[in-house]
Formats: C-alpha cells, structure tokens, sequence
C-alpha cells in the first residue's frame, strides 16, 4: 500500500519533481566550489563597500553605475545584499548566497512561464537547457545586480503574452511594476516600453488596455523615487551623466548601415546560448530568420503572435543601439536569452513534425553531445575568492596595507579585517 500511494505521488507530481531535479543540476553545475572557482571582480568590489556603508548607517540612493553613459540604476540590489552580509558579519561570500536566491528565482520563473505558455514537457525541456547552457552557467554565478534578468524578463514576456493573446488586462500593472524593477537590473530597461508598446498593437481592446496603462504608471515610476532623491540631493547628477551620454555616444540620425551593423548586438545570445564559432558571425542570424521564414507559413494563431512579440525583443534593441555609438558586451542582451531557447524549441517541434522516423533519434543524439560539451570543463578553477582572501592574509602577514580602491574586494577585505576587526 505504501509503495502504490508512493508510486501514485510521483505520478501525479513528477512533473514537478523532475523540475527539481533540472534545478539541482543547474545549481549545482552553478554552485558547486563556487568559491574557489568564481573570482569576486569591480562589481562585487563596489558592491561590498557600498553595502558596508548601508550597515553603518548611510542611505545609499544611487545603484550600479550602467556600462553604457555610467549613469545608475536603481539601489535595490544593495539592500538585498544587506540581510545576506550581516549574516556573514560583512564577509562579501554573503552576495554568493542571494546569488543562489536569485539563480533559484530564474529557474522558477522560467519554468512557470515556459509551463504556461508551452506545457509541462516544454517546459522542462526548455529548463534543461537553460540549466546546462555553458555561457549561462557562467554568467549566472556572478554576484551582481544583472542576476534576475532572466526570470524578471521572462515574467515581463509572459505578462505581454496574457494581455495579448488572453485578454487579462489586469497583467498590465504588473508589467509595469515589473518593468520599473528592472530599472534596478540593467541599463537594457529603456528598450522595456517601446517592445510593450508595439506589443500592445495587437490588442483587441486598446481603450481599456490604455486606462489600465494609465493607471498603472505609477508602479512604474515609484522605482524611480530613489534616484529622484539622489538627484535633488547632488544637483541632478544623473540627469547630467545622461546628458552627456546623449551628448557622446548619440550618433545623430538613423544610419541602414549602422543599423546591419548593430544587430550583431541584439542577435550576440544566439551566438552565446548556441556556442557557435566567433569567427562566422553570420551564424548567429541563420537560426532567427529561419525562425521567421517558418513563421510565415505558420496557421497557429497562438504561435503567430508569439512569433512577433519574441521578434521585437530582438529588433527593437537593434534599431535603438543603431543610435548608439559607444561599446557594448553580450550580457547587454542578456534579457533575451530565454528567448533563444523559445526559437530552437519552436524550430525543434517543427523538425518532429516533419516525415522522417530517425528524427527523434538524431535530435536526442545532438542534444546529448551539446549539453555534455556545454558542462565538462565547468568545475575547475583556483582563482576565485579563497584565493582572494589568501593573498588578502598573506599582505596583512607581512603588514602590507592595501589601500581603498572602489572596485578591489581585496581592499574591502583589508579594511574589514584589520580596521572593522570582523
């Protein structure tokens, strides 16, 4: 009796329990030996600073200074690490562990949002891949403030969907709440309103789509208040840094040119997900207008309106980086990655339909090779922070002092070693 009720339980949840099991893997190709793998660099440096101040009482208005302008996003990710440091009595290891908060958040929101869109075995399909995608292995054990993009995006993507294709108005504010948030993730917010926009071109209702709109701009603009603060108080500093991005890196006039140029940047996450060579950049771009070539002749009205909005989470960076003339670097798209494997999963089920009976065999093979060649080299490294901190002991040893230095953890470790006395 008790092995049958056994039996009944993992029938009837083994969807979920398989979930868990990819989350474990993915956590643990993430995790394990994290700190003698993962390095802590200027980010979790200035981080940890700014986090000591917090504790000792500043209020710190300002976030992560942004690649592109260094202008800065919202504080929320310094008070997420406060509770997580005064854990660890100021040790930085605390941003490692709300970075296991934010990896697990990812594979819910993923997995959730995957679910509801495509199913159960979609889902976990599209779980598993994420969970053992080399580069997003390893951009997820960074500590920093871009850690949520993946889940926050992929609940911002869904929240489209359901306004789109359902009809739920009331997923508006919470779009807009969540667009906000992202303020304090990554400068790649301020393409956010205009994908929403013409995403919300395909809405039935667009009078009541509008007055929700409406209504719910305030939960997206109460993200701002602590920069707004922050200006008021140091004589609109950032409305003078992004003043002066305009100023330098504004090229002036829309450029067709440029613009080829630039998507490079907005397609990098299928060159990254998909480890295809550097050296033929056009690769990235084969499997995208594939994915729209198939959308032409595709009847489903649900796949159809899914294939625009994914499009214009890709074009509408394209077409607004084409304006920019600064640097960029791949986790600028970060927000897309989610999206990739939604395209090689649509390709993919369109490949099962076709009438050729070794199909399954052969994509079972080709995944099995990729996901062993995107983890084998994963759980090596000595450079991470026990190293760091050795090398920070061995300088107190020989009363070697390390001065401030915004950006160095082995600074912050010195000072609250010797000076803190933590």
């Amino acid at each position: 009796m008790g092995i049958n009720k056994l039996l009944d339980f993992i029938k009837k949840h083994r969807y979920t329990l398989i979930f868990l099991f990819i989350v474990l893997i993915g956590m643990y190709l993430r995790f394990y030996k994290i700190e003698y793998i993962q390095s802590f660099g200027w980010d979790q440096g200035r981080d940890a600073w700014l986090v000591r101040d917090i504790i000792n009482g500043k209020i710190v208005l300002n976030g992560p200074r942004t690649g592109i302008g260094h202008f800065h996003l919202g504080p929320l990710w310094y008070y997420l690490l406060v509770p997580f440091y005064l854990l660890t009595n100021l040790d930085p290891v605390g941003a490692i562990y709300l970075n296991v908060i934010a990896n697990i958040f990812n594979f819910i929101a993923i997995f959730y949002v995957s679910k509801k869109i495509y199913g159960n075995k979609a889902a976990l399909f599209i779980t598993f891949l994420y969970a053992t995608n080399n580069y997003l292995i390893q951009i997820n054990r960074t500590a920093w403030n871009v850690s949520p993009v993946p889940g926050v995006a992929a609940l911002i993507f869904y929240g489209i969907f359901k306004v789109i294709y359902e009809e739920k108005y009331k997923w508006i504010p919470v779009i807009a709440c969540l667009t906000g948030l992202f303020l304090h993730l990554h400068f790649s917010v301020v393409f956010l309103p205009l994908i929403i926009i013409l995403s919300f071109i395909l809405v039935k209702d667009k009078k009541k789509a509008f007055f929700w709109g409406i209504a719910s701009l305030p939960l997206f603009f109460i993200w701002f208040i602590p920069n707004i603060l922050y200006d008021i108080q140091s004589k609109n500093n950032n409305i003078n840094l992004f003043s002066n991005f305009l100023k330098d890196y504004l090229i002036g006039g829309f450029h067709f040119r440029f613009f080829l140029y630039r998507l490079n940047d907005a397609f990098i996450q299928f060159q990254m997900i998909l480890s295809l060579p550097r050296d033929y950049k056009l690769l990235k771009f084969v499997i995208p207008a594939i994915y729209l070539i198939t959308l032409l002749f595709e009847k489903n009205k649900k796949q159809k309106i899914l294939g625009y909005l994914i499009s214009l989470w890709f074009l509408v960076p394209a077409f607004g980086y084409s304006f920019y003339g600064g640097t960029t670097s791949e986790y600028y798209m970060l927000m897309n990655s989610l999206l990739v494997i939604y395209v090689v999963y649509y390709l993919q089920t369109k490949l099962l339909k076709l009438k050729f009976k070794p199909m399954i065999y052969l994509l079972i093979t080709f995944w099995l090779i990729f996901t062993y060649s995107q983890t084998r080299n994963l759980l090596n490294g000595t450079n991470g922070l026990v190293k760091q901190k050795e090398e920070v002991r061995e300088r107190i040893r020989q009363n070697n002092k390390i001065p401030f230095d915004e950006g160095d953890i082995k600074a912050y470790l010195w000072q609250i070693w010797v000076e803190d006395k933590k």
